[in-house]
């Protein structure tokens, strides 16, 4: 398994297993529909989404910004600025893109019959935030790889 994999599959089961602990042990509301049920089905959306993303594309956002780097394209590559700023414009400039996406998918119709899918949870908790159709995770993952490509580095 590569690094950049294991990093992020750490970072991912250790938030979501912190937020359903911190759900169980303090739920705020009861659930309308089973526990199991739901986080399995959800679950299975996410691994589905991921296999559809690694076999679309493989390298992903890390390998767009090596590329980026490597061909010195993209604002970062740019200027000359402090690392800590980089980093910081590049994680603004990533969640601002991912915001608009957002506000796209409940705006356009065709993307909101998408989008609709997460919103069409019975229960809302952290299992919600896995749910997401394979077409809306691949048109994510365009932007998200055209965001890294305009950053660069």
């Amino acid at each position: 398994m590569n690094t950049e994999l294991l990093i992020r599959m750490s970072a991912f089961l250790g938030v979501l297993g912190v937020m359903a602990l911190w759900e169980i042990a303090a739920p705020r509301r009861q659930l309308s529909t089973p526990r199991g049920a739901r986080w399995f089905a959800n679950i299975s959306v996410v691994v589905l989404d991921s296999v559809v993303v690694r076999l679309l594309f493989a390298a992903g956002a890390v390998g767009m910004a090596i590329l980026a780097t490597e061909r010195h394209w993209g604002i970062l590559n740019q200027v000359g600025w402090p690392s800590w700023l980089e980093i910081l414009f590049a994680v603004i400039l990533l969640d601002f893109v991912l915001f608009l996406q957002h506000v796209m998918f409940h705006a356009v119709p065709l993307f909101w019959r998408f989008h609709m899918m997460h919103h069409a949870d019975l229960d809302c908790d952290v299992s919600t935030g896995l749910r997401f159709h394979p077409v809306e995770v691949v048109l994510s993952m365009l932007l998200k790889l055209g965001a890294v490509r305009i950053e660069g580095r």
